[in-house]
């Protein structure tokens, strides 16, 4: 009776000391840019308490057990593949402190950061100052974006909030960059037209 094959590595996980350091440089490189985002994402206005460096750290673990596949079958960017990881893990921990997952599977864009972001893409002449009226506005904004798609707003906040280029746009929605880039500047002119229609002005 033949001998049983000795056991191998668990499957995904990196088969030695020099794939677990490539994989660690990785992270590394793509690090700040990847706290960045998070600390973004995890707002307090999610209503849930969250912590952007415990979520790039529970990524890397799904990382590791990941890349040797990713390795043998890249179908996308480094950056992008790691993105979508700690989006992955974010709407993981998500779920578990709201205890009331999204149906659509996904983690709200913040609400006060979003809300700012749309003024200074949409009205950047508003001045802090005038606090009565940018109270207004942002009220405005704030139907704005909630009247956008969800499409439509995404792409913004991608673009807009989380910094990433067409290029990585295009990878993470499965779409072309020039695809992205035309989406992208169609949700902007919506969103425009939506804030003239709330307030009579194209900007402030």
């Amino acid at each position: 009776m033949p001998s049983a094959d000795p056991p191998g590595p668990r499957e995904g996980l990196p088969s030695s000391v020099r794939d677990l350091a490539e994989l660690g440089a990785l992270f590394e490189a793509h690090w700040p840019r990847l706290i960045a985002i998070m600390r973004h994402r995890v707002d307090p206005s999610l209503g849930v308490r969250l912590d952007a460096e415990d979520i790039v750290n529970a990524a890397f673990l799904d990382a590791r057990r990941r890349w040797t596949a990713y390795r043998a079958d890249p179908k996308v960017s480094e950056f992008v593949w790691l993105y979508r990881l700690v989006n992955d893990r974010l709407v993981e921990e998500y779920r578990k402190a709201a205890r009331q997952p999204d149906g659509r599977g996904n983690v709200p864009w913040p609400s006060h950061p979003s809300v700012d972001l749309g003024m200074r893409l949409v009205a950047p002449g508003t001045s802090p100052t005038q606090a009565a009226v940018r109270q207004e506005k942002l009220e405005c904004m704030r139907h704005a974006l909630d009247s956008l798609r969800e499409t439509d707003r995404q792409i913004i906040m991608l673009r807009s909030f989380e910094d990433l280029s067409f290029g990585e746009i295009g990878e993470v929605l499965g779409i072309a960059e020039n695809t992205a880039t035309v989406r992208y500047v169609r949700a902007l002119r919506k969103l425009k037209d939506i804030w003239k229609r709330l307030t009579g002005e194209s900007r402030p």
